[in-house]
Order: C-alpha cells, then sequence, then structure tokens
C-alpha cells in the first residue's frame, strides 16, 4: 500500500506540474525535463518462431500515463500479443526477460498508445487534452531515444519547417496538398529512436520521431490526432498493486536489427 501510493504521488506529481501555466522558471523546466527523461523507456515487440527463436525489433516509448507509452505505429509487430520494457536484449533473445501483455490503440498518423497490463510507470507526462502544440519553425527541440539499443541518449536540435505529405513510406512520395502535414526536424535519428517523443524549449511534447530523411539526418513527424477518448483511457487510474519497473541507465549491449524506419 505505501508503494502505491508513493507512486501515485509521485504520478500526480509530474501531472500538475504538466500541468503548471508557461513559462516556466528555470528550477520548474529542469523539474519537467527531469520527468521526461525518466518517463522514456526502451521496448522491443515481436514474437518467437517455431524454433523459439525471438523475431521483432527495438523502438523508444515515453510514458504518458500509469500503464500507457506512446511510440510510433511503425514499432507494432501486429502479430506481438506482448512487450519487453527496458529488457536486457540478450536476456530477450534467450526467453529469460519478463514480458507484459499489451492492447493497442492507433491515431492513423504513426502513433500508437501501449496500455500494459501489469505494471506502473511511476513517472509519466500526460497527453494534453487539446493535442500537443504544433511545432514553429525555428524552435528549439530536445529529446532522448534508444539508437540501436544505447539507452538515454540525448539529442537537441531545431525545426527546419513542414511540407503536405502523401507517404510516410517512401521519400520521393508524391507531394499531396491535401495529405497530412509533415513537420521536418534537424538529425540526426538512427533505427532504435522511432517513437521517442520530442519537446521544445518550454517543456511541450511538439511530436514523436516517425522516420528518417537522407540517412536520418532529417526527422519527419506528423501531428499527434489522438481523440479525447483515447487521451482519457491513457490515464485510466491504478487500481491494485502492480510491478514498477526500474529502468535501467546507458547500456551498451550488443546491437540488433531496429523495428521500423528510424
Amino acid at each position: 500500500m505505501k508503494l502505491l501510493r508513493k507512486i501515485l504521488s509521485a504520478a500526480l506529481a509530474v501531472a500538475l506540474l504538466t500541468a503548471t501555466a508557461f513559462p516556466l522558471n528555470s528550477k520548474q523546466f529542469d523539474k519537467l525535463k527531469d520527468a521526461e527523461h525518466k518517463s522514456m523507456h526502451m521496448i522491443m515487440m515481436g514474437d518467437r518462431d517455431a524454433n523459439g527463436k525471438f523475431q521483432g525489433g527495438l523502438c523508444t516509448a515515453y510514458a504518458v500515463g500509469p500503464h500507457t507509452l506512446l511510440t510510433a505505429e511503425h514499432c507494432n509487430d501486429q502479430y506481438a500479443t506482448s512487450v519487453y520494457i527496458d529488457a536486457d536484449r540478450d536476456a530477450v533473445h534467450a526467453g529469460k526477460a519478463m514480458s507484459y501483455t499489451v492492447a493497442r490503440s492507433f491515431d492513423k498518423q504513426d502513433h500508437m498508445l501501449l496500455d500494459v497490463s501489469g505494471i506502473v510507470f511511476p513517472v509519466y507526462i500526460p497527453l494534453a487534452a487539446a493535442q500537443e502544440r504544433t511545432p514553429i519553425q525555428g524552435e528549439h527541440f530536445y529529446f532522448w531515444g534508444c539508437p540501436q539499443g544505447l539507452r538515454d541518449q540525448y539529442r537537441e536540435g531545431y525545426v527546419l519547417g513542414s511540407m503536405p505529405f502523401s507517404s510516410a513510406d517512401a521519400l520521393e512520395a508524391e507531394v499531396d496538398a491535401h495529405g497530412p502535414r509533415l513537420y521536418l526536424f534537424s538529425g540526426p535519428v538512427i533505427g532504435g529512436d522511432s517513437g521517442s517523443s520530442v519537446f521544445n524549449e518550454k517543456g511541450e511534447r511538439i511530436g514523436v520521431v516517425t522516420f528518417g530523411i537522407d540517412n536520418g539526418q532529417i526527422i519527419g513527424i506528423f501531428p499527434l490526432e489522438f481523440t479525447q477518448a483515447q487521451i482519457d483511457a491513457a490515464m485510466q487510474p491504478v487500481t491494485k498493486k502492480e510491478v514498477v519497473p526500474t529502468r535501467p541507465t546507458q547500456d551498451s549491449a550488443s546491437f540488433g536489427n531496429p523495428m521500423g524506419r528510424f
């Protein structure tokens, strides 16, 4: 019960912090940025083949609720029934890591919410009720990702601009004025960074890493478009004592094949 109370208190503190009116003073911003960092997790989604070999890939996700992770939809393995969170990759491949059952929801903009059973994220940054703010050309951004499985790797840069885009799957895709708006951020990104939340200098989430252009030198990001019902579902309260993950620090484990584009 004490553990549960501690989890709820920490989560509430983060929720209250994110609701603070901007601009934040330097101390408040540092606290928010630390919470954003702690809400990041490395995930592996996949399944085992007939020979028991793990088939899947690695991405980055950020906790946006007590049970919910935000990541990129292309990180999804449609056949996988579970996800590994902050697990050692050698242990995953050896079948010795703990996995968690998930339910998925999408916004059709290459974003995915994972509702994870049997786990509580002690620090999370809730999705804004009115969606996250649109990126502005020239503003500074930062994020933490897991390039090639290296945890806690920090990058920063500037929003380059935006353009209408008809497909996220081909760099030569026909530009469609009625298609989704694609925002371009300075890179680099590497396989494993997919799903990383991107924040501006005010600590606001302004996107999620989707894919890379020109060998990852430019980051392509689509705006979040989850429904209010999806956002509310992500904030379902903790109702029982559950497993609290202990997130490892930097890891230089052997490189694997990343899932998705970037």
